[in-house]
């Protein structure tokens, strides 16, 4: 790990629904958050605002930042944001003769089995904008039907005509071989300007025809909005003088640079979240908890994934009933990191079914125009206005006091959800409370029950703006001892964009049984891969060390889905892997088969680069009392006592490592509160980690 040095500055940047976090780190190791909000239509410039916030609180000028910075790293919404605003490119899409219906006819899974009314996502592409063309490669990669060049450049004359922007190219067994789809693209670059075509063997050359088809005309879909967004952001970057070059995090965890995501846009779908992960990985590990479930809590949205051993967990191969490869429906075959997103932040809506139950979330206020205690039209009781009316957050001193929340126009607003349902106010913001905290803690069962494991081995680490207000009230449902909230909780996202290093991800499909393949065929592939990787990188500006991960997909014979067994390469013999394997499958089911039938489906290479990250500070213990950070006490309601009573409320920058306090209570910070509840305990470790346990857990 390469640390930061004197001269240097680290930004992170992180995007998000209601506000675009930036984080600084200097030379000192001093760290500087900056919250501005989104504007949706103009995302760039809601980032060059927050720089120059940046430059203004350090008194120097825009581009004397930028150009002194050493690595700026953007997580992005762009494409998560297209895909769910259905504001992708025009797009069609070319297939071997006899599939066009592949994306139409999916896998016919649904993900809830009784529901047979379930509807499927909205088409990307419509389907006589999907063109056959007549050529098969075999299983083998053999080419047993030529392509024709004239009947490739009949499509592209429809594709002109139609108006296409971008194209998706998935032909039959091309993982095998490409040429045909290399050979599509360069027809089609050439007849037609400008285009954009996406071929499955550049996107994800691996089996399954469906999942392969499916992420290729996703990328193509959201393609032409990512590339034009990051090549604006990089030349504005480049006009300020950023010298270093811009960094974009992917969903793998790692970072590539704006022209390599732009090629390949469908990583970048969890480009934001996957910052926090990360981060949460490598906080964790640094500070004594290496297990964590990562819990990040915004204003629009609430994203949840299980850390073991200071590692973040990535997805599995996609099955029947998982749906952490699924992205709003769609089947996505690249490696993202396994994180559940639910639509619970603190612009969520609360609202009243047919039947008169409470319910809230998914729909979210967003940025604008926000809860109504933003007093800028919204008129929807939101969390976070329940939240105010709880007492939980301050009026006064939301963002350190830069916004100034209407609690009047909170209370009115629960009070109509409070007039539906035929409750008092106070009884109606406190079901929105527990409502939205069930929706997470559900959540967080789906990481760590339905994965099989008991979330009592881990801690709870919270972070976004609204969650150290929630996630006390969760641990003592799940009984989880412990939460952790960082100092910089609020924009933990953007910090740990700057615990990433650069990160290429390579595989090949073999599908053969394990013993017909032999060692020398392993490591012969690997080292390809291995070799690609390290290529690329030796063209980068990062001088950090260079490292690979290896990874076998394996299953038994006539299972329909893999397991991902890590490996060491060079692999020295079969038993190795068949040890490995066995004790990967065992610990997913509990039991063991024939080892006779074991089958190796692809082998993957993970490529990493080094690059510079935070430096974290180890303070001293013994500062001053808690009783000097006092600021005053409020009013708030606790579901334990049944009432609202005088809290005393902390300013929590004024804490210092080894001070403790019970709860009841409140601790401030600019961009955050932290809720203690009755018989909490809050602690500040020499990390100036926020830990709370929960009743009758001693710190």
């Amino acid at each position: 790990m390469t640390n930061v040095q004197p001269s240097q500055f680290l930004v992170g940047i992180d995007v998000g629904g209601t506000f675009t976090d930036l984080i600084l780190v200097d030379g000192t190791r001093t760290l500087d958050l900056v919250k501005v909000p989104s504007d949706p239509e103009n995302l760039v410039g809601s980032i060059l605002n927050g720089i120059e916030t940046l430059a203004e609180r350090h008194g120097i000028g825009r581009s004397e930042l930028i150009g002194n910075v050493d690595r700026l790293v953007h997580g992005s919404t762009v494409a998560a944001n297209a895909l769910l605003e259905r504001k992708g490119a025009k797009t069609g899409f070319v297939t071997t003769e006899g599939f066009r219906d592949t994306l139409v006819m999916r896998r016919m899974f649904r993900e809830n089995m009784y529901d047979t009314r379930a509807p499927e996502p909205e088409p990307l592409v419509t389907r006589n904008n999907i063109f056959e063309v007549n050529e098969r490669v075999e299983r083998s990669g053999k080419a047993v039907t030529p392509l024709e060049d004239a009947e490739v450049m009949a499509v592209a004359e429809e594709i002109k005509r139609r108006g296409l922007e971008s194209i998706g190219v998935c032909f039959l067994f091309s993982f095998r071989n490409p040429k045909h789809e290399r050979r599509v693209k360069r027809l089609l670059e050439k007849a037609v300007p400008g285009i954009y075509v996406s071929t499955s063997y550049d996107v994800c050359p691996e089996i399954r025809d469906y999942e392969r088809a499916c992420t290729t005309h996703l990328n193509a879909y959201l393609q032409p909005p990512v590339d034009r967004y990051l090549s604006e952001l990089d030349e504005r970057f480049k006009k300020s003088g950023l010298a270093t070059g811009l960094q974009v995090m992917e969903s793998n965890g790692g970072v590539s640079d704006p022209k390599s995501a732009a090629k390949k846009a469908v990583n970048l779908l969890l480009s934001g979240p996957a910052g926090g992960i990360i981060g949460s990985a490598y906080w964790g590990g640094l500070t004594g908890y290496p297990n964590v479930i990562s819990f990040d809590m915004g204003g629009t949205s609430c994203d949840i994934s299980l850390i073991r051993d200071s590692a973040a967990t990535l997805s599995t191969p996609i099955t029947s009933t998982s749906t952490h490869c699924k992205f709003e429906g769609w089947d996505v075959l690249i490696p993202f990191i396994d994180i559940h997103t639910i639509g619970s932040g603190g612009g969520s809506i609360s609202w009243v079914d047919d039947g008169g139950g409470l319910h809230v979330g998914p729909r979210s206020m967003g940025a604008s125009p926000g809860p109504a205690c933003y007093d800028k039209g919204g008129d929807q009781a939101t969390v976070t206005d329940a939240d105010v009316v709880l007492g939980y957050v301050d009026p006064d001193y939301y963002l350190g006091g830069e916004i100034s929340l209407n609690a009047k126009r909170a209370h009115d607003v629960v009070a109509n959800v409070a007039k539906a349902i035929g409750h008092s106010v106070t009884e109606t913001a406190d079901g929105i409370f527990n409502i939205v905290n069930a929706n997470m803690i559900n959540g967080i069962r789906v990481v760590s029950v339905e994965r099989g494991h008991d979330p009592r081995d881990f801690a709870l680490l919270s972070f976004g703006g609204a969650g150290a207000v929630h996630a006390t009230a969760l641990i003592e449902e799940l009984e989880v001892d412990t939460v952790v909230i960082p100092q910089l909780a609020s924009g933990f996202s953007a910090f740990g964009l700057l615990c990433t290093d650069l990160h290429r991800d390579f595989v090949t499909t073999i599908n053969r049984k394990l013993t017909d393949v032999g060692v020398k065929l392993m490591n012969r592939t690997f080292d390809k891969m291995a070799g690609e990787g390290a290529k690329h990188f030796a063209r980068t500006r990062s001088e950090g060390e260079t490292w690979s991960e290896y990874v076998a997909d394996m299953r038994y014979k006539g299972q329909a889905h893999d397991i991902r067994v890590p490996l060491k390469a060079p692999v020295k013999s079969l038993r190795q892997v068949i040890d490995s394997f066995n004790k990967a499958y065992h610990r997913s089911y509990g039991y063991l088969l024939d080892e006779d039938a074991i089958q190796l489906i692809n082998l993957r290479v993970s490529v990493f680069k080094g690059c510079p990250k935070p430096a974290v500070k180890k303070s001293r213990s013994g500062g001053s009392k808690s009783g000097t950070s006092v600021k005053g006490r409020r009013k708030v309601y606790f579901s334990e006592t049944g009432d609202y009573q005088k809290t005393k409320v902390y300013d929590g920058h004024l804490l210092e490592p080894g001070n403790r306090l019970k709860g009841p209570a409140i601790v401030e910070l600019t961009t955050t509160t932290i809720v203690v509840r009755p018989g909490q305990t809050l602690k500040m470790d020499r990390y100036r980690n926020y830990v709370v346990g929960r009743r009758g857990v001693r710190l």
